[in-house]
C-alpha cells in the first residue's frame, strides 16, 4: 500500500513523464508538416555539350513569408526542413554539373570579384498547398542571372506549377516541389549553357 510520502515522491517523475509524452506527441504532429527539400537533376538534352566553367552564387530569398512554404488547411502550414535558398542554389549547381560543366559553388557572397561566368539569382515564390483528394500543388518562381567577369550576359524569370499525389501530404509536397524545381531548372541550365557559348 502506498503512503503519502511515496505518492509525493512519485509526482515529479509522473509530471516529467507527462511533459515528455506531450513533447513527443507535439513533435510527431510537427513532423507531419515538415517537408525535406530534395532534388534530382534532369537528364540533359541530347547533343548539348558544356565546355564552360561556372561559379554558382547562393540565390537570394525574396519571399514575403520566409518561415513557411505553404498551407495544409485547418490552420496548419508546411515548413521546410532545410533552407530553400540552399536547395535552389545547389539544384542549379547540380543541373549545370549534369550537363558536364565545370562548376564551383561559392558559399558566401563577399566583395571580392569572381572571374569567369557567374550564375546567381533570387526567388520570390516557393509554395505548396493541399488540394482536394490528398493532392498538393506547388508554385515556384525564380530569377536566374548570368554574368561574365562582372558584365551582364542574360537574365530570365522561370515560373511554374504542378500537382502531385502521395501516400501522405508531406510526401506529396516533397515530390511536387522537387519535380516543379526540376522542370524550371532544366530550362534555366540549358539557357545558361547556351548563353555562355
Amino acid at each position: 500500500m502506498l503512503n503519502r510520502h511515496a505518492i509525493r515522491a512519485a509526482r515529479p517523475a509522473l509530471v516529467s513523464a507527462l511533459v515528455l509524452a506531450l513533447a513527443l506527441v507535439l513533435g510527431a504532429c510537427a513532423s507531419n508538416t515538415v517537408v525535406q527539400l530534395r532534388y534530382q537533376p534532369s537528364t540533359p538534352p541530347a547533343g548539348q555539350v558544356c565546355t564552360q566553367s561556372f561559379t554558382v552564387l547562393p540565390f537570394a530569398d525574396k519571399r514575403a513569408d520566409t518561415l513557411s512554404i505553404g498551407t495544409l488547411g485547418d490552420g496548419k502550414r508546411y515548413y521546410a526542413e532545410n533552407d530553400p535558398a540552399e536547395w535552389i542554389s545547389w539544384a542549379m549547381f547540380e543541373e549545370l554539373k549534369a550537363r558536364g560543366c565545370d562548376v564551383k559553388y561559392r558559399e558566401k557572397k563577399d566583395t571580392s570579384p569572381v572571374s569567369g561566368y557567374v550564375v546567381s539569382g533570387s526567388f520570390d515564390t516557393v509554395n505548396v498547398d493541399r488540394a482536394p483528394k490528398l493532392t498538393v500543388k506547388a508554385d515556384l518562381r525564380l530569377n536566374v542571372k548570368l554574368e561574365k567577369d562582372g558584365q551582364f550576359i542574360a537574365e530570365n524569370v522561370y515560373s511554374g506549377s504542378r500537382e502531385d499525389l502521395g501516400v501522405t501530404v508531406v510526401q506529396a509536397a516533397q515530390s511536387v516541389l522537387a519535380t516543379t524545381l526540376q522542370y524550371l531548372l532544366q530550362d534555366a541550365a540549358t539557357n545558361v549553357v547556351k548563353a555562355a557559348k
